[in-house]
């Protein structure tokens, strides 16, 4: 018996599926930026090479800084964003449930006054001897054939 993942996962090193596309640009991104880097040097810094001598050379100074790339997208991507974006959405979800514990006790005052006022025309038709037939606010609009005799 298996447990299902709850978070599929795709890419090198296992990147959540969700930030695949934020990892492959800054994959990119930075690839593009070493290749312009490694362009830059071989032609502007090294210029006594031929040009078949160049592109071997770019080939070389890009190559290893591939591998160090997609390992540093990966922790860009993993511990940088994702963590910032969690933040962000236990933050947001906080505030909801904050707002939510709020609006039921709001909702749990007003039912306690709702009550009350009622208890009180309860006790003022007792005393005054009149008979009361309020059905109790939890009752009122409930559809259950009661009604009020005024």
């Amino acid at each position: 018996m298996s447990t299902p993942d709850p978070e599929r996962r795709v890419s090198i090193w296992t990147v959540p599926e969700q930030w695949r596309r934020l990892y492959f640009a800054i994959f990119s991104l930075q690839t593009l930026v070493l290749l312009g880097l490694a362009i830059w040097y071989e032609t502007a810094v090294v210029t006594r090479d031929s040009w078949v001598e160049t592109i071997f050379a770019i080939g070389s100074d890009v190559g290893p800084g591939i591998a160090v790339i997609a390992a540093e997208s990966v922790i860009l991507t993993e511990v940088y964003f994702v963590v910032i974006f969690d933040g962000f959405v236990e933050r947001r979800r906080r505030r909801q449930r904050e707002r939510e514990a709020e609006r039921e006790a709001e909702g749990e005052a007003r039912a306690h006054e709702r009550w009350e006022a009622w208890n009180q025309r309860r006790l003022d038709a007792e005393a005054a001897g009149q008979p009361f037939d309020e059905p109790p606010p939890a009752l009122e609009g409930s559809g259950n054939g009661r009604a009020s005799r005024n």
